[in-house]
């Protein structure tokens, strides 16, 4: 008679193990990324989510976005400092990867998706330039 309640058990357990966050949207699981002086920072785009979700930017200045929307809906990419937009990508639907720039300083910043309620639906992401 314990038998099947072994056996639910390991099922149980493969089932817990199956899964996971991922960072939302699908895909690569979200990860953090340093930006050397001088680079862009590549970010995608998904429903409704941004890879990487944290980035660390190595050199305060003009810092250019690629913004590569992989989802099927229009996304943009906005960095705010205190609730204000200091700049980003412009609206676009998926398909070739858009542009845009921010001049930053050091400290902390979001970058959000200011489409609809993509934001809160959880299309935001850090940004530090030390």
């Amino acid at each position: 008679m314990r038998r099947p309640a072994i056996v639910l058990a390991v099922c149980a357990a493969l089932v817990a193990g199956c899964g996971g966050d991922d960072g939302g949207g699908g895909g690569a699981k979200a990860r953090t990324e340093t930006v050397p002086a001088g680079k862009a920072l590549h970010e995608v785009a998904r429903e409704y989510s941004f890879n990487p979700k944290d980035v660390v930017v190595e050199r305060a200045g003009t810092l250019r976005i690629v913004l590569d929307n992989k989802g099927s809906l229009a996304h943009n990419l906005k960095v705010l400092k205190d609730g204000k937009e200091l700049g980003g990508t412009p609206t676009f639907q998926g398909g070739k990867p858009r542009t845009g720039s921010v001049r930053l300083q050091p400290g902390s910043y979001e970058m959000v998706c200011t489409v609809g309620n993509h934001e809160q639906l959880g299309m935001k992401a850090k940004l530090t330039v030390k």
